[in-house]
């Protein structure tokens, strides 16, 4: 009985293996030539997006700001 779970939890972890690397190869072909993103081909009106965050702007959290600032309320259910 035992060896049944051991030979199930492997099957269960090869599985897990073979998807990840299936997903790494996958991820790889669809980069572009040295790990640039591929370009896509917009079909209508899809916008602009970005993945990476503005420069800080250390101006927003002025004097000013920082006395008026409350906090977020609790979550209430």
């Amino acid at each position: 009985m035992r060896n049944g779970w051991v030979v199930a939890v492997g099957a269960a972890v090869a599985l897990v293996l073979v998807a990840v690397v299936v997903a790494g190869v996958v991820t790889a072909r669809r980069s572009g030539p040295a790990g640039q993103p591929s370009v896509l081909t917009p079909t209508g009106d899809v916008g602009t997006v970005s993945t990476r965050l503005p420069a800080p702007d250390d101006s927003y959290w002025d004097p000013d700001r920082m006395r008026s600032a409350l906090p977020a309320p609790m979550p209430t259910d």
